[in-house]
């Protein structure tokens, strides 16, 4: 369908270029509706081809997003949905092609296809993937209220993913004032609202591209105040400060255009908006090697420049993989050529366009080795246990038996060639007679590909002297190491049962 849509778009643009009464089509606002949407559906067909790498090459995306495997979207629903809202891209753009040339409302078809993408997603009838559209409605919530909730990986790499939308963010303000001021419907307007011109356009366009950045500064933020651990998580959050910088010069900058027309070169913001770029950049792109791909390592062994261990067939992928991100974390430096070549001022928002698709690109690129980094060694710190509570009558505990599980019904994460190391670390508390188990740990334990089955629970006697009782937990496991254990940590009584 999208071969027959594609070539059918470019011959209606090159034969329609002016409408019946004569009008030149207005293929600018219609780039700025448009593009947005294009970027998004294009992120959930690259999603589906990350989850379908992740799969076959053993990195358990499952576990690490915490999702539940018996109800979760496949990569062929996601690229089944993205190829989808694509075929339905192209026929709107198609409809607003014929609509400007019969003068028919040309711009009531983007909006209507915006609208239908936002009815698809939060409509409540349990169709249409319900319970996957209820999951990423929520995590999105909590990446929106960051500050105010605790940040797991979802969180964490949905704000990543928004950071690289940060074009569908700048463009809202087009799309506001397009449609509060264009009365017509029918072709572009001089009218201009109160943040549709001048400064007040550029302070809305700068608020809404940060609004990514924010979200990431305050999960940094947050882990901080969870963890009172400075780095990574304050250095992780000042990255993202750099960025709000960038923005607010290249703000300025642009605002400045027309007085500094006849003598560009003389704009003291453009110098501002260079150093800072270059010191976000440079920051990001280390950031992105040592702690988000974990490359470089000293440690590594024959995969010089990478890690000890890598889970990728080649290592040509990963050296790709660092070229390509080095080219693309400085891409924007063709914006100064633009800046300085008046005639290709038109082409702008072209270029913006053609800077937001690679931006997707990279992240698609980004998504493979870091869900890879985590796999292998949990470099966020993300997967702990959650809090148990052991009843007196020593009944199982939900939490647990499901973690348990869950982790048990994992495969592929017990190749010799490349381990999976699944470190689940908690703290414990002291247990008295009227107080529950707090939390419980699971340390240096190694999952291998057979199910982990809980099999005894046995009762230990109950103590009037020492004021507090201890349950232990007996548990076989034929795919645990005999040098694995599953350890009780309590600050008065400590047992290992050696498994």
């Amino acid at each position: 369908m999208l071969c027959l849509l594609i070539p059918m778009v470019f011959i209606l643009s090159n034969t329609l270029q002016k409408s019946q009464s004569g009008k030149v089509l207005a293929w600018r606002p219609a780039l700025h509706l448009y593009r947005s949407s294009f970027l998004v559906i294009l992120h959930i067909i690259f999603v589906g081809i990350n989850i379908y790498g992740w799969s076959h090459s053993g990195v358990n995306h499952v576990l690490i997003f915490e999702i539940d495997p018996r109800n979760h979207l496949t990569y062929q629903r996601l690229l089944e949905i993205g190829t989808f809202l694509m075929v339905l891209w192209f026929l709107s753009f198609i409809a607003f092609i014929v609509s400007s040339y019969y003068d028919a409302r040309p711009f009531a078809q983007p909006l209507a296809f915006v609208i239908l993408l936002v009815l698809l997603l939060v409509n409540p009838i349990k169709i249409f993937y319900y319970q996957s559209r209820l999951w990423f409605l929520k995590n999105l919530g909590r990446v929106f209220l960051s500050p105010y909730f605790h940040v797991d990986f979802t969180g964490f790499w949905l704000g990543d993913q928004l950071i690289s939308l940060d074009l569908v963010f700048f463009d809202l303000q087009y799309f506001i004032c397009f449609y509060m001021n264009d009365v017509s419907w029918t072709r572009p307007t001089e009218k201009h609202g109160v943040f549709c011109s001048d400064w007040s356009q550029f302070l809305l366009q700068t608020i809404f591209i940060l609004l990514p950045s924010w979200f990431r500064f305050a999960q940094c933020i947050r882990r901080y105040r969870d963890t009172k651990a400075k780095f990574p998580h304050l250095a992780n959050a000042g990255k993202y400060a750099s960025t709000v910088l960038v923005a607010v010069t290249n703000a300025l900058r642009r605002a400045a255009i027309v007085e500094y027309q006849s003598r560009r070169a003389a704009n003291p913001f453009l110098y501002l908006w260079l150093i800072s770029s270059l010191i976000s950049s440079t920051y990001k792109l280390i950031w992105d090697f040592k702690m988000d791909y974990g490359l470089f390592d000293k440690n590594a062994g024959e995969n010089k420049y990478l890690r000890e261990q890598i889970i990728y067939s080649s290592k040509a992928y990963y050296y790709v993989a660092i070229i390509e991100n080095i080219v693309f974390r400085y891409i924007w430096i063709i914006n100064i050529f633009l800046y300085f070549d008046t005639s290709a001022a038109e082409y702008a928002d072209i270029v913006g366009f053609s800077f937001g698709v690679i931006e997707i690109f990279r992240r698609f690129i980004w998504n493979f080795f870091r869900l890879e980094n985590e796999h292998l060694n949990n470099c966020g710190e993300f997967r702990a246990v959650c809090d148990i509570s052991i009843q007196k009558t020593v009944t199982v505990a939900s939490g647990y038996s499901t973690r348990l599980e869950r982790l048990g019904t994992i495969s592929n994460l017990g190749d010799e060639r490349n381990p999976k190391r699944h470190h689940i670390i908690s703290t414990g508390e002291q247990v008295t007679t009227t107080e529950k188990f707090r939390k419980t740990t699971i340390q240096n334990a190694k999952f291998n590909n057979e199910n982990i089955s809980l099999q005894n629970l046995t009762t230990a006697t109950h103590s009037n002297q020492e004021n507090h009782f201890s349950e232990n937990l007996e548990s076989s496991s034929d795919t645990m190491s005999t040098s694995n254990s599953l350890v009780l940590v309590n600050p008065n009584y400590h047992q290992t049962l050696s498994t």
